[in-house]
């Protein structure tokens, strides 16, 4: 799949679900599982999971089970853990179930900022303070793939 395939194909599934999840832009979403996926080749894309979905039993209800993979967290010194080999990982039948896992994971009480927001910066800086990634350049590194690919088209 192309880099403009995969765009498309995400882009089209972050629409499809986003509203009925109170959120408003797709960009920030679209960046991530370019960024979380390494568009769609990374291993963890091979269950597509696309946006590095740690397992949570019960949380989301659009996956068929999980798989074990590593990884690495980065520390608030800008060191790296890494995580075990057998860390759980959501796995999904298809790309949209994939995409559906990811508002599903993001609809708790904790990403309740989320909703609402317009603006893709924001966004991205509320779900990172939020704890959902640890990388201390997550915010600046997904937004440069929004502004790189002209990702705010989508948003409207």
């Amino acid at each position: 799949m192309s880099k403009e395939e995969f765009i498309k194909a995400i882009a089209d599934a972050v629409n499809k679900y986003k509203s009925g999840f109170g959120i408003c832009v797709a960009s920030p979403i679209i960046a991530q599982a370019i960024l979380e996926s390494d568009w769609g080749t990374s291993k963890k894309a091979k269950y597509h999971n696309y946006f590095g979905l740690k397992y949570r039993k019960n949380r989301v209800t659009c996956n068929n089970g999980y798989f074990e993979d590593g990884g690495s967290e980065q520390n608030s010194d800008g060191s790296y853990t890494p995580l075990p080999s057998n860390t759980a990982w959501y796995a999904f039948d298809n790309l949209e179930k994939g995409v559906l896992g990811y508002f599903q994971f993001i609809n708790i009480e904790l990403y309740s900022n989320l909703k609402g927001v317009s603006d893709p910066y924001e966004y991205l800086r509320l779900i990172r303070a939020d704890g959902y990634a640890t990388s201390l350049d997550y915010v600046d590194n997904v937004y440069r793939i929004v502004k790189q690919y002209d990702l705010t088209q989508y948003d409207k």
